[in-house]
């Protein structure tokens, strides 16, 4: 399918769904919108909404639209039952390869409930160039926690906000311990030689290392994330370190 024909799909997609979507749903997300940053790289890029039923009867989800082709949405089942109370992720994986600047996507939720129309935007980074580079190294090293003001912050303080798990390691471990052109001193998490069990990764993400560039992201040693973004990133590193030995 061509690239207009992709676009004509999606924007009568968007305006049948729009159409259609209820006033008062019993299908409850924790956004309609969401923005996510592409780091320089990084070759695809992963937004998750949660859903929560919130009716009295089942809800049954039969099918995510997206607007594009270089997307692809997931959820627990098709078609997928959520019963009262209950609650879930559909995700949507998008493919950055070759793109630049900021794309703004959308993806229509089909329920037995109604219809519901997502939007995400994600922000595709440019390349540092070596003086920024050196310039960055240099902040950092005389304050481990400037990565978290000024401009520093719209790459590593920003983009984690709400996100957990996958999602949060992306933004906050992933742009600079996955970056293409990383610095030496900084290593690469897949290939550590070092034990690393759930308390190796909560001194790391909690606190950092002193005489390193690693500051500790907890709020509570000056850094951003909550409590419950930490345990999400030391349970999703400890399994990792599991399934690798």
């Amino acid at each position: 399918m061509t690239r207009m024909a992709w676009l004509l799909f999606g924007w009568l997609s968007f305006s049948f769904a729009l159409a259609a979507q209820t006033a008062a749903p019993s299908l409850v997300f924790d956004a309609l919108h969401k923005q996510v940053v592409a780091r320089v790289g990084q070759t695809n890029v992963v937004v998750s909404f949660m859903l929560t039923n919130v009716s009295t009867a089942p809800i049954v989800i039969r099918d995510v639209s997206l607007s594009c082709g270089c997307s692809a949405a997931s959820m627990p089942a098709k078609p997928w039952t959520l019963k009262p109370g209950e609650h879930g992720q559909v995700t949507v994986t998008t493919d950055v390869r070759g793109k630049r600047g900021s794309l703004v996507k959308t993806a229509i939720v089909y329920a037995s409930s109604g219809t519901r129309v997502l939007t995400y935007q994600v922000d595709i980074q440019e390349p540092t160039t070596p003086e920024e580079r050196a310039r960055n190294q240099s902040i950092a090293k005389a304050d481990r926690l400037a990565v978290f003001r000024g401009e520093c912050a719209k790459c590593h303080a920003e983009p984690a906000k709400g996100k957990l798990g996958k999602e949060l390691f992306a933004v906050a471990c992933g742009i600079c311990h996955e970056a293409e052109h990383r610095a030496s001193m900084v290593p690469d998490l897949k290939v550590l030689k070092k034990p690393t069990a759930r308390d190796y990764w909560l001194q790391w993400i909690a606190h950092g290392k002193v005489d390193t560039l690693m500051p500790g992201f907890s709020q509570k040693a000056g850094g951003r994330l909550t409590e419950e973004q930490v345990r999400s990133l030391v349970k999703l590193l400890s399994r990792s370190s599991e399934r690798a030995q």
